[in-house]
């Protein structure tokens, strides 16, 4: 079953000529865990390690290496590209957040993407 906060290696397909994370790449879970276990499908936000490119947005989340237990360097999820996909899609899992910090980070930069922040509406 795949969890909250594990990292794994997805297929996000091709899309050229289009600004949308592609190809095979890690990704974090973000779906909750009842869902994980009992849906055909798994949300996940893509991670890159650009980590210089756009800090200042309130969707993106450095991931510094130290609480990624799996991947070797610092990372940054691009909570504006959090997508829901076919759990066939999901690779290999190549690690974990270990920081609830940080997992709590990704959470507000989701909200904030959704909307629900009104002061970013």
């Amino acid at each position: 079953m795949c969890k909250r906060g594990e990292i794994y290696y997805v297929d996000f397909g091709k899309n050229y000529n289009s600004y949308k994370q592609s190809g095979i790449r890690p990704a974090v879970v973000v779906s909750n865990n009842k869902a994980n276990k009992n849906s055909p499908v798994i949300t996940v936000i893509p991670l890159t390690a650009r980590t210089w490119k756009k800090r200042y947005l309130p969707t993106h989340v450095l991931i510094p290496q130290r609480v990624i237990n799996g991947l070797d360097k610092e990372s940054m999820a691009l909570a504006e590209q959090v997508e829901t996909l076919d759990k066939n899609l999901l690779i290999k899992k190549i690690g974990e957040i270990v920081d609830d910090m940080v997992m709590e980070q990704i959470t507000v930069a989701l909200q904030i993407q959704i909307g629900a922040y009104v002061e970013y509406n």
